[in-house]
């Protein structure tokens, strides 16, 4: 299976996630657009949520500052909403001798520098905090 299409299909469960749980969610499109990979609202919470989204079959992801940036920025377009959160979606796949995981992080802060997350490790990045989709 291609990168590419194991993003694809993470972000797609993603949205799925969002739907069961009662929100309004879509992906947002290629890489290419400079947007998050994911948009979930909750009309209910007033809350908006932009996810970006990475899988990988290695033991470690990386998420570039960039990306950081702008899950952010798109956030600031949105002031109407009292709840703005950027989330950061993480898919380790299984492999020989290595379970699947899947994390959702809640990014706090826009710290300096790329953030990498480890398989089977916490983060240990201050600005990162474990997130639940609550129900809508």
């Amino acid at each position: 299976m291609s990168n590419r299409k194991r993003g694809y299909d993470w972000e797609d469960k993603i949205v799925k996630i969002f739907r069961r749980m009662g929100w309004n969610a879509v992906r947002l499109g290629s890489p290419s657009v400079h947007l998050p990979d994911v948009l979930a609202i909750n009309n209910a919470e007033k809350m908006i949520v932009a996810v970006e989204a990475k899988a990988s079959r290695g033991d470690r992801i990386r998420v570039p500052q960039r990306e950081i940036d702008r899950l952010f920025d798109f956030l600031e377009l949105f002031q109407a909403y009292e709840r703005r959160e950027a989330v950061i979606a993480i898919k380790f796949l299984k492999v020989k001798g290595k379970s699947l995981s899947e994390s959702f992080y809640k990014v706090t802060c826009r710290s300096p520098g790329n953030i990498g997350i480890s398989r089977g490790e916490s983060p240990d990045n201050s600005c990162l905090a474990p997130w639940r989709i609550k129900r809508a």
